[in-house]
């Protein structure tokens, strides 16, 4: 198997990808809209019937994934709830965790512009709602997590804690971008790397297949490849974006370009449009 892109509306290459990788996909990280105003970017992340439209795509991933897969899917509180009990009713509840990532950090956030307060009150997190196969039967690797050593950063080995830091920030994704594709602004909500890179190692072998059918700025891509280059390994993804602002070809793709040139990964990926 081969990297792919896919540029399709989610729901149809879900859809397509079924007869060929139904019960295959060991990780699914996703970063779905928030169903949130976010207006004050010039960004509208709103969906009439979010929970309906989130249902008909987790109930075609939840096929997807392997007897030992697991999902990590973003969130705020604005969907909490209803996320939680969309996957509570399709996981089964003994097999979703709530995971706390926090989304600043000073160390990491020396472009950071803030955004304005509501009541006085500034949001430095978000969730990740980790969801099971088979939770009973799965169990994660650990991670290296990144700790303040006094001077600098070293990494431990460590099991993923439900509260999480250091593992970069919203304004760290954007720096991200910049240095790939020379804008923090190119694409509005991205998520860093090493996020991302450490829920794969924490839920992959080295063989493993990775899908985001919300692929946006293609950091799943990047962390990939990125693991695979560290520890030697095969893993394949699977990213799906729509072309909504033509954001598969206008980043997508370049950061995945980008980002193998830099960093001289041994990858390569083929490109599909489904209509």
């Amino acid at each position: 198997m081969k990297n792919l892109i896919i540029e399709s509306e989610n729901i149809i290459a879900l859809q397509r990808l079924l007869p060929e990788y139904e019960g295959k996909i060991d990780v699914i990280p996703i970063d779905p809209p928030y169903n949130t105003d976010i207006s004050y970017i010039e960004y509208q992340d709103t969906i009439d019937d979010w929970f309906a439209f989130m249902r008909e795509r987790l109930s075609l991933a939840y096929r997807l994934l392997a007897e030992k897969g697991v999902a990590f899917i973003h969130i705020d509180e604005n969907e909490l709830i209803n996320l939680v009990r969309l996957c509570a009713d399709m996981f089964g509840a003994e097999n979703i965790m709530t995971l706390v990532w926090k989304k600043t950090n000073k160390l990491f956030d020396k472009n950071r512009r803030e955004k304005p307060l509501e009541s006085g009150v500034k949001r430095t997190h978000e969730y990740v709602l980790l969801c099971f196969k088979d939770r009973k039967n799965t169990v994660l690797h650990p991670i290296r997590q990144p700790y303040w050593n006094g001077k600098g950063l070293s990494e431990e080995e460590k099991p993923l804690e439900t509260v999480f830091d250091f593992l970069g920030t919203t304004s760290s994704a954007k720096d991200e971008l910049y240095e790939l594709l020379g804008s923090r602004d190119i694409f509005s909500t991205p998520k860093p790397v090493k996020l991302i890179k450490e829920f794969i190692r924490s839920a992959s072998d080295q063989n493993s297949i990775v899908l985001d059918f919300f692929a946006g700025s293609g950091t799943t891509g990047h962390a990939v490849m990125d693991l695979n280059k560290e520890d030697g390994g095969q893993r394949k993804f699977i990213l799906v974006t729509n072309s909504e602002n033509n954001i598969c070809r206008r980043v997508t793709i370049p950061r995945i370009k980008a980002a193998i040139l830099k960093n001289g990964y041994a990858e390569e990926f083929e490109y599909y449009q489904i209509k």
